[in-house]
């Protein structure tokens, strides 16, 4: 059994910090984009429910959840969710010029076009303090109308460190609640604030204050560092979608550690692999590149040679990974990742795997990755996957992850994983379309459902909403 005791064997390449982390994710609100259209709000505080004490943490004298799944039909807006936070993250860390804001706005009725969209999150970050931080876009004229971050007390009293907004006549402007007794950090923070407001530049209406003012940080102690601390819990969540491909791969290739906890989970899950291996040699440009026209080929392999130093390049060539390094001799050497199944002599290609098996590629590194990254969005957490597989999946993580910081928060169509001995009530949330097309996210909790319900059959039955309705008079060519 894969335990979390001889899983630290392991765990050899892994710097553990010598101070605990303590980014969390504590909750999300968003309107106006996609299919929400009123403000929506998903919450990871739990409950009074007494079960599955291992799955709360503690930050900051509040409980809360490890893990969040999220249900829903299809098109429904469950994927909405991840979208918005992965949008949202996008325009906090690399400005509005970084995102496609064509068509995002609520579509269907009303004026989406020209009302702003909000993301608010709550958060704790590696300092183990609390903070609330939102934005508003406009569609219109694709700027950010309004930010704020504003640090949260134990004691429940609120610290806006700084707040954007526009006045009645259009005008931007800041302003922070800070008391700094440092004269020159006093007089940098107004200069630093004072981009952002008055006669602003088109670039800075595209930009965060918060991304704005890490990247000027430098290190610099107080309130540059504790802005810096909340930028980079935005950096360090990870966000996957069923398209998705883990961008450090090369790891496992190059990582005989990292290849031993691959091919024991692998095989922990049944998939046929008895071990990941690599393989190296010279490479072969002309059939690593066959099916792609030649000039596309010649841009990537010019680009791939410039990347190249000593340490490897991992790239991605017809589905299939490898990586690449220069020998002393300045010749470039290609290491692929292998699998056996059962003939070493006949090894795999990684485009040779099945769909479920490649997504679990992109998984197994949460196992590991949780120490550096605490919060993991997943969409499709279940795609490709065998309902018995991703109830283990989630099981393993939990035993893995067991009094460690890290939470999930996850879409799925699961219904195996609907089981209270599983996950708790409070962890369980749905997405319903309403009337209107829009989408509306409530708990089961709101429910009140008993330990003992067995809350699966009852989804499928329609008591939760957020499953597909289906009306056979629309096919007998009758009114609904």
């Amino acid at each position: 059994m894969l335990t979390k005791e001889n899983y630290s064997q392991y765990n050899k390449f892994i710097i553990m910090k010598k101070k605990e982390s303590r980014k969390m994710f504590l909750g999300f609100s968003v309107s106006n984009f996609l299919s929400f259209k009123t403000t929506q709000t998903i919450s990871m505080m739990a409950s009074k429910v007494v079960r599955h004490k291992e799955h709360i943490l503690n930050g900051n004298g509040k409980k809360i959840l490890k893990t969040g799944l999220i249900y829903g039909a299809n098109a429904g807006g469950k994927s909405n969710l991840i979208r918005a936070i992965d949008f949202s993250r996008d325009i906090i860390l690399d400005g509005l010029d970084s995102v496609d804001l064509n068509k995002k706005y609520f579509r269907i009725g009303g004026a989406g076009y020209e009302t702003p969209a909000v993301f608010e999150y709550r958060l704790i970050t590696q300092s183990g303090k609390e903070y609330s931080y939102g934005i508003a876009i406009s569609y219109v004229e694709r700027e950010i109308l309004s930010e704020w971050l504003v640090r949260i007390e134990k004691s429940g009293a609120e610290t806006y460190i700084f707040n954007r907004n526009v006045d009645e006549k259009g005008v931007q402007y800041t302003e922070s609640e800070i008391k700094l007794k440092n004269s020159e950090e006093r007089t940098r923070w107004k200069f630093y604030l004072e981009d952002f407001g008055g006669d602003i530049s088109d670039t800075m209406k595209k930009k965060s204050i918060l991304s704005d003012v890490a990247e000027r940080s430098n290190g610099k102690p107080g309130i540059f560092m504790e802005i810096l601390d909340v930028f980079l819990w935005f950096q360090s969540i990870i966000i996957i979608f069923p398209t998705s491909q883990y961008s450090r791969l090369n790891q496992m290739v190059e990582d005989e550690a990292i290849r031993e906890l691959f091919s024991r989970v692998l095989k922990y899950f049944d998939t046929g692999i008895e071990s990941v291996q690599s393989k190296s040699g010279y490479v072969e440009f002309d059939k690593i590149f066959e099916g792609i026209p030649r000039e596309e080929a010649e841009k990537i392999k010019i680009r791939i040679s410039n990347d190249i130093q000593e340490e490897s390049v991992m790239f991605k060539v017809n589905n299939q990974m490898y990586s690449l390094r220069k020998d002393k001799e300045g010749n470039i050497i290609t290491t692929r990742m292998m699998q056996n199944h059962g003939n070493d002599r006949e090894l795999f290609d990684y485009q040779e795997e099945s769909d479920g098996t490649q997504r679990l590629f992109d998984l197994i590194p949460l196992f590991y990755e949780h120490n550096g990254n605490s919060v993991i969005f997943i969409d499709e957490i279940d795609r490709s996957l065998h309902t018995n597989l991703i109830r283990k999946f989630l099981e393993l993580f939990y035993r893995i992850t067991e009094g460690d910081e890290c939470q999930i928060i996850a879409t799925t169509h699961d219904s195996n994983l609907l089981d209270l001995d599983l996950v708790r009530q409070d962890e369980i949330w749905f997405v319903n379309r309403m009337e209107d097309h829009s989408s509306e996210i409530y708990s089961l909790n709101r429910f009140k459902e008993r330990y003992d319900k067995v809350i699966d059959k009852e989804y499928l039955l329609g008591r939760y909403e957020a499953i597909p309705v289906f009306d056979d008079r629309i096919l007998e060519g009758k009114n609904a």
